[in-house]
């Protein structure tokens, strides 16, 4: 992964970051399956992700246009679509957003796979249904990848979002979201390396143990973690090749931030003296005033006698 100088915002650095499959697939491997590897990174193919369909209501039609962050599709044995949704703030209402995403895909692929179909052969209700009878729709699996610095605290499934009656609550379908808790989630681990020390590096930094922690992080990993929890020092700290221990670049962090006081102090401290300087040549022109005016009133007194 190659993070540009000027700190990017999280969704352009986490979608640089995805573009290696094997981190994308490690993603659903280390979640879903205990690192067990089900995704093969080598069969995941690039996925469309606007989904745009029309939203019918009595007054107008209107355009709702959805962009996954990041979709892959897998060809071969198991064939599925992954969405990964990256938050850095906690969504209270993720759940109806993730069912809503899943179902615009789909419409999204009902829509395509009728478009691609022979019409003419087609019975009313396949007209009507806008496909043939027995089309099938591929598996979408969507997790939210949550890098804030709160603990997720917000709903894991649409039925969280709902007060319901126990007697009915087994009528109503839920829909459930995935979410993967990238700086708190303790049981959480990953087989990928990249991907792994993400976590370890948002973990240390929330729990304010970074600067202690001696565990040797890529320093691209380290940027993007920068990046993740909002920290642009620690993401000028990090620009470099190799591994540093994780508590050197916090040290260069800190020493950068350090730096940037001092010279605003210095800067400040430079400016007072300025201004001392002006006052004090204001006050020896006004102590010269004072002096010729207590000359003149000399001079007026003697006169006077």
């Amino acid at each position: 992964m190659n993070i540009k100088k000027g700190m990017p915002t999280p969704d352009a650095a986490l979608k640089e970051f995805f573009k290696d499959n094997e981190i994308f697939a490690a993603v659903f491997n280390g979640y879903f399956f205990n690192n067990d590897k089900v995704i093969d990174p080598a069969e995941l193919e690039q996925a469309d992700t606007a989904y745009t369909e029309s939203v019918r209501t009595e007054i107008k039609i209107d355009k709702v246009n959805k962009y996954r962050d990041n979709v892959r599709k897998t060809s071969g044995g198991l064939f599925v679509i992954l969405g990964i949704e990256d938050q850095a703030k906690i969504h209270y209402s993720m759940p109806v957003r993730k069912m809503l995403y899943d179902a615009l895909g789909y419409s999204a692929e009902i829509a395509s796979k009728g478009n691609a179909q022979d019409k003419k052969s087609w019975t009313v209700d396949e007209r009507l249904s806008g496909v043939s009878k027995g089309t099938k729709v591929t598996p979408i699996i969507t997790v939210v990848l949550y890098t804030g610095e709160e603990v997720w605290d917000g709903p894991r499934s649409v039925h969280d979002m709902m007060d319901i009656d126990t007697r009915v609550r087994q009528f109503v379908p839920d829909y459930p979201l995935y979410v993967i808790d990238m700086g708190h989630d303790r049981d959480l681990s990953f087989s990928n390396g990249p991907l792994e020390e993400l976590r370890a590096a948002l973990s240390a930094i929330y729990a304010d143990t970074a600067d202690r922690d001696e565990r040797e992080i890529e320093c691209n990993i380290m940027a993007l973690a920068g990046i993740l929890s909002g920290d642009n020092k620690l993401y000028e700290a990090a620009q470099g090749e190799g591994r540093q221990k994780m508590c050197k670049v916090l040290e260069k962090r800190d020493e950068k931030i350090y730096m940037q006081f001092k010279s605003q102090f210095e800067e400040m401290d430079a400016e007072l003296a300025e201004n001392r300087a002006a006052l004090a040549e204001k006050d020896a022109a006004l102590e010269k005033k004072d002096a010729e005016i207590a000359a003149l009133k000399a001079k007026l007194a003697e006169l006077g006698h």
